[in-house]
């Protein structure tokens, strides 16, 4: 590492507000979300007031990074440093501090400074990570003049919805997580886009129905803790919002679950009487946000319970129907070690969707589901192994309007010639299953790959 060069960057910004005022707001990283437009989550991992260890998700270049970070915290002498000591590529290392200089009693000049190295020295990388510091140290500064010059309390306000769940936490929580899902679940969601390219970090672009059968389109990341949590950023927001953070926690508990909706908004005040007119206020503001807002969520709320509670509670499929998916999935698994690509691709529906943890993008179609087949079995063609497609351990409830949801897991074996089986990947397969003619076919499928870490 001693050969790296080393980069350096400098930011400054005078804000009309104590040290002491702006110390607080960059001190407490729980608040950089709902202020700082980069920042998605922050969570103390360890420390205290004068030493912590943070990890930390922000957008970089419209992308999602994550890092841990160690913070040394000098109140006394207005200083805040940080080194990151898990850093994401192309940054190699990165560094810097935050130094506040009293401008007498009522202002402040702050110096944010950066340190980097970037993966392999390599020009590009170095363009990109400055290119994010920049912009994304810009906004800060802004967003940190901001903050501390226009602090009215009234401006952000957080509140919850809550709802029992008489079945588990996880199925709960996977109703929310598969979000790719919505427009087929949530009669309030005409349009999903769910891109997630590191496993658990997700952006999801969506457009939603309003009470007066408007439209909005939002955009935000999220970033999943399973069976546990999702929280969340909204990185394009309606125009009486300057920020928008959410939450999904899920409970259990020995008689179920609860399922709790958090959000937290900083309301835009250059916004409310153009929005809402001319006599409008903060306060009206909080009331218009808060019902739109808590609307959605116990629409949401209330049908991830029901499937959840559906899931818990179904009783068995008739020993017929099961046998009848089981001989679907012996057939389709048997297509796929046969090699015939389009006729495994005809086991799904024209608009199927294939979703796997380890892939960024769903197959959405029948047509694309078969190319991407058709590339696979082009690449292994010709490797002089037989591969063995085995589901196992099923289960199979009944889902709405006729549909199944199943549940299996899902291995490959692989036998080179002359040699010993192994297992090459394990799985858990989730399907939803719909009725065509006499059989079934895949409408949604989801693949979670065993052994993908987590962050």
């Amino acid at each position: 590492m001693s050969d790296e060069t080393v980069h350096t960057t400098v930011h400054e910004i005078e804000v009309r507000a104590p040290a002491e005022a702006v110390f607080d707001l960059v001190a407490e990283a729980s608040r950089w979300p709902v202020h700082f437009p980069p920042s998605v989550h922050v969570e103390r991992l360890e420390g205290d007031d004068r030493q912590e260890r943070l990890r930390i998700w922000a957008t970089a270049n419209d992308e999602v990074k994550s890092w841990t970070s160690r913070r040394e915290l000098d109140r006394a002498g207005s200083r805040v440093t940080f080194r990151q000591e898990e850093s994401r590529a192309p940054v190699r290392s990165m560094s810097g501090e935050w130094l506040l200089e009293p401008l007498g009693d009522e202002g402040t000049r702050v110096r944010f400074t950066h340190a980097f190295t970037a993966v392999d020295d390599d020009p590009e990388h170095v363009e990109w990570i400055r290119r994010a510091i920049d912009t994304n140290t810009g906004s800060e500064l802004e967003a940190l003049r901001r903050g501390v010059e226009d602090a009215d309390p009234e401006l952000t306000f957080t509140f919850d919805d809550s709802v029992r769940v008489d079945g588990s936490a996880k199925d709960a929580y996977e109703f929310i997580r598969a979000a790719d899902r919505w427009t087929e679940r949530l009669p309030h969601v005409a349009r999903v886009v769910l891109t997630e390219d590191t496993p658990n970090e997700q952006i999801l672009e969506m457009d939603t129905l309003t009470a007066d059968g408007a439209t909005h389109t939002t955009r935000s990341v999220r970033v999943c803790f399973p069976a546990e949590r999702i929280v969340y950023k909204q990185i394009r927001t309606p125009a009486l919002m300057a920020a928008h953070t959410g939450e999904w926690i899920f409970e259990e508990d020995d008689k179920g679950c609860t399922v709790t909706s958090r959000h937290t908004v900083r309301i835009e005040p250059d916004a409310v009487t153009t929005v809402l007119g001319p006599d409008a206020d903060v306060a009206a503001a909080r009331t218009m946000i808060r019902e739109a807002l808590g609307r959605n969520s116990l629409t949401t709320l209330r049908c991830a319970a029901g499937h959840a509670e559906r899931l818990c509670g179904a009783e068995p499929v008739p020993a017929e129907t099961y046998v009848a998916v089981q001989q679907f999935y012996a057939r389709q698994m048997r297509l796929l070690d046969e090699r015939r690509a389009e006729e495994w691709a005809r086991t799904f529906t024209e608009d199927g969707l294939f979703a796997q943890n380890i892939v960024p993008e769903p197959l959405r179609g029948r047509d694309a589901v078969a190319a991407a087949v058709r590339r696979n079995l082009e690449r292994t063609a010709d490797t002089p192994e037989q591969r063995r497609h085995v589901f196992s351990m099923l289960t199979v409830v009944p889902g709405p309007d006729g549909s199944l949801s199943t549940r299996c897991y899902a291995q490959v074996l692989v036998t080179p010639a002359g040699g010993p089986a192994r297992l090459h990947l394990s799985a858990v397969c989730e399907d939803e299953l719909v009725p065509h003619g006499e059989g079934w076919l895949v409408r949604h499928r989801r693949v979670e790959h065993d052994g993908v870490q987590l962050y």
